[in-house]
């Protein structure tokens, strides 16, 4: 019937460590818009855009929330420091006319979400092409030394999360939809990152800018996820520095993935300049349901 309203569903999400909780309201999402600019495709961010009035912070005020803009600085895309993960952009998706007071808008990362609410793997998505939009995005160069390796399958790929102020090189055989190893995980906190991983060994890798990193530590505080403290973007996951004794006290299963992990770089694809991740084949791994102690949604 004309002029019925939709009901509305109210989702709520967070930032992984909790500090910024919120819920909004909006028509119970089955397809979704993935824009393919230069920010929004390294976070892998999708947004929804709720109606201000639709929308309440549970915990965390979100002036709090890093901000990080661009070029011509029409949006202002909001991160939380401590753990790196996208929340929100706020911003006018159509620009105000000369003398008009327009509120922004606020896009809401629906990867933020708390599990069970969406489930972004079967969602519809349809891509927004934002990179062809004005102005071109002229992405920073890697000017460091060369990772080792030196088989004749390698090759380097190099990259950089979106400011620059980290730049990466990594040596890997050709990347393409039949590349093994690849993986996109839903645990809390890959769920959020939406990071495409490969896991080269660490010698493979190299990163310039480390000084730039954030880290962050949950769960076991065996591995530490970093981001780029002043656009966000997640760089790598990598095994903290554990003395034998420390690994000795480990429970069985987190031995043995140390053991297996202290040597490699789970770095994420997103980075690598000329490389479209959607052109891969990664596996896709439940590891919300895998990892144990499981995350408590706040």
């Amino acid at each position: 019937m004309a002029g019925e309203q939709v009901p509305l569903k109210t989702y709520r999400g967070n930032c992984h460590c909790t500090a910024f909780v919120y819920e909004i309201s909006l028509p119970e999402i089955k397809q979704a818009t993935e824009c393919n600019c230069s920010i929004c495709y390294k976070k892998a961010s999708i947004f929804v855009f709720p109606k201000p009035s639709d929308v309440r912070f549970v915990k965390g005020d979100p002036s709090a929330l890093t901000n990080y803009t661009f070029n011509e600085k029409r949006f202002t895309h909001k991160f939380c420091s401590t753990c790196g993960v996208s929340l929100m952009v706020v911003g006018h998706l159509t620009p105000p006319k000369a003398g008009e007071d327009k509120a922004p808008d606020n896009g809401f990362n629906i990867r933020t979400f708390q599990h069970g609410q969406t489930d972004v793997w079967k969602l519809d998505i349809k891509t927004f092409d934002g990179a062809a939009l004005p102005s071109a995005y002229d992405a920073p160069k890697f000017t460091g030394f060369p990772p080792a390796g030196d088989a004749e399958d390698l090759q380097l790929y190099t990259g950089s999360c979106h400011c620059g102020a980290v730049t990466v090189g990594l040596k890997s055989k050709p990347l393409n939809k039949d590349s093994q190893g690849l993986m996109e995980c839903n645990c809390s906190i890959c769920g959020r990152y939406g990071a495409t991983w490969a896991y080269p060994p660490k010698v493979q890798v190299v990163i310039e800018g480390r000084e730039n990193l954030g880290e962050y530590y949950f769960n076991k505080k065996i591995a530490s996820k970093r981001f780029c403290k002043t656009c966000g973007v997640p760089v790598c996951s990598e095994a903290a520095e554990c003395t034998e004794e420390q690994v000795a006290q480990m429970d069985e299963a987190s031995r043995q993935w140390y053991t297996r992990s202290k040597d490699l770089t789970a770095f994420n694809l997103r980075l690598i300049n000329g490389l479209n991740v959607n052109d891969l084949n990664p596996t896709r791994f439940d590891g919300y349901t895998f990892i144990k102690p499981g995350y408590v949604e706040p």
